[in-house]
């Protein structure tokens, strides 16, 4: 492998978008993989995005104080986003790129 193989997080957080960008997918879907990504995709934009201790996602649209779009459960958004990622022929870097961005959704309590 070759240095220029080897794609900067930008990058690769760009290809991935690109890529899900021509998935069609809900407005629903396409609010949460824009927010993951950092895409303006939808209105009213999702800027946040946590999952709680008891495996359910929510989410803070831009101008809204809080968390409060009820966005599915965690295992729906994991299976979605696979689901997503195999029409979109993600690359191992792309898919792992988005399931990190959902890790750290995880993490943020």
């Amino acid at each position: 492998m070759t240095d220029r193989n080897i794609r900067e997080p930008d990058q690769i957080r760009q290809d991935c978008a690109r890529k899900l960008r021509a998935v069609q997918a809900s407005e629903h879907f396409q609010a949460i993989l824009g927010c993951l990504l950092g895409e303006d995709w939808t209105t009213p934009r999702l800027v946040e995005i946590v999952i709680t201790p008891d495996g359910h996602t929510l989410g803070r649209c831009e101008g809204q104080p809080s968390f409060s779009a009820f966005l599915g459960a965690s295992e729906d958004l994991l299976k979605n986003v696979h689901g997503a990622a195999k029409v979109a022929e993600l690359d191992g870097d792309e898919l792992g790129y988005l399931l990190g961005k959902v890790a750290e959704i995880k993490r943020r309590k």
